[in-house]
């Protein structure tokens, strides 16, 4: 059985690579997947190749990256990879698409040839963009290619049930984390006088990191501490420089590789996650999962793995005062934190396993790739 893999609009190993997440698609997906299926083709929006991330001599003898002749636009690629990869797409039993915002190449597929897509819904898409054409076009699509699909995987119960009512066939697969990798350092965590506060991702608005230097400065006088501001984006520049004026020491160590980023969990006393918005964060997982105490915004993506006081301490994105209350709580009360990271632990390990969830998904793929087959393709 051939198994297509399609990654969210413009996406591509390079570009996860970008932002350090190419190991976690290649161990996390790609390893499991090339031992379940015959063959994989991952249908990239760059011009790269799979020997450029991995020399893993049995990855790559069943995996293959199929990328555009050359550069174009990624409108222009998804509307297009269903006639240039013609071939390629006839021989898939099924198509895996990471993210419904490359929904696109895989209804045209569907379409042409009859192969069968399962999609991943991980966050609201059509909600995303400032109320115009643009947001009118991507609800069309969520729309559409929910509706459409094979089969949905849905990653939080308020996505699950709002795909429910376009399609009939949904499961409620979380994402996951690799509870091996990222695990607790052995032995007592060392505490530092100076506190080190983690935040991994990207420096953009809705993440809310202005709330995060306004809370450091707030307990600046009676919580030394350090902000580790791990990842890149178009806001790091105006975060160097508030909190500079702030006068909160803060790093940028830039963007970190996954096989390296459990040290940086390891080096923290805190992880917070200030976001207006969270589908179904990762890094929330993986510091949960680290044994790190987390302190979270309370919206719908945090609050489906933090439950408040127990796994985790949760704050109103709106109020740096309630972050900066949290966070002195988790630094200062010692018992507290451990309780915290070891409720959080237990949870990750019991519910959000990669491996065990890749194994789910797998299932649900043979099926739906089967059941193409016995319709005739």
């Amino acid at each position: 059985m051939t198994l297509g893999l399609l990654p969210a609009l413009g996406g591509g190993l390079r570009e996860l690579a970008r932002t350090g997440q190419a190991s976690r698609l290649v161990d996390g997906y790609l390893r499991p997947y090339a031992a379940a299926f015959d063959r994989l083709l991952y249908f990239s929006y760059l011009a790269e190749s799979l020997a450029e991330f991995t020399d893993d001599p049995a990855l790559l003898a069943r995996a293959w990256v199929l990328g555009p002749g050359r550069p174009m636009s990624r409108a222009r690629r998804a509307v297009t990879l269903a006639w240039a990869h013609a071939p390629e797409l006839r021989q898939c039993a099924a198509l895996r698409v990471f993210q419904v915002t490359g929904v696109i190449p895989a209804l045209l597929a569907n379409a042409r040839f009859g192969v069968p897509y399962v999609t991943t819904y991980g966050f609201w898409y059509g909600r995303l963009s400032r109320p115009g054409p643009t947001r009118l076009a991507k609800a069309v699509v969520e729309r559409v290619g929910l509706r459409r699909a094979a089969a949905v995987i849905a990653t939080t119960e308020e996505l699950r049930a709002r795909a429910a009512a376009l399609n009939s066939r949904v499961e409620l697969i979380p994402n996951g984390v690799d509870v091996v990798r990222f695990a607790p350092a052995p032995g007592r965590r060392r505490r530092d006088a100076v506190r080190r506060v983690l935040y991994v991702g990207r420096f953009s608005p809705e993440k809310n990191l202005s709330a995060l230097v306004q809370a450091a400065a707030r307990l600046r006088d009676r919580v030394p501490l350090t902000l580790v501001l791990v990842g890149a984006g178009p806001l790091e520049a105006a975060l160097r420089e508030e909190a500079r004026a702030a006068g909160v020491h803060a790093e940028f160590p830039g963007v970190v590789d996954q096989p390296r980023l459990p040290a940086a969990y390891a080096a923290a006393d805190a992880f917070v996650l200030a976001s207006f918005t969270e589908g179904h964060p990762k890094v929330l997982l993986e510091a949960m999962s680290a044994g790190v105490p987390c302190v979270a915004s309370d919206c719908v993506g945090n609050r489906s793995l933090v439950t408040d006081g127990v796994t985790g301490l949760l704050f109103d994105p709106g109020r740096p005062e309630a972050l900066a209350a949290g966070l002195e709580r988790v630094l200062t009360d010692e018992a507290l934190g451990a309780a915290l990271a070891k409720a959080a632990r237990e949870l990750v390990v019991a519910r959000y396993d990669l491996a065990a969830l890749v194994a789910r998904e797998i299932a649900l793929l043979r099926a739906v790739g089967g059941a193409g087959a016995r319709g005739g393709r």
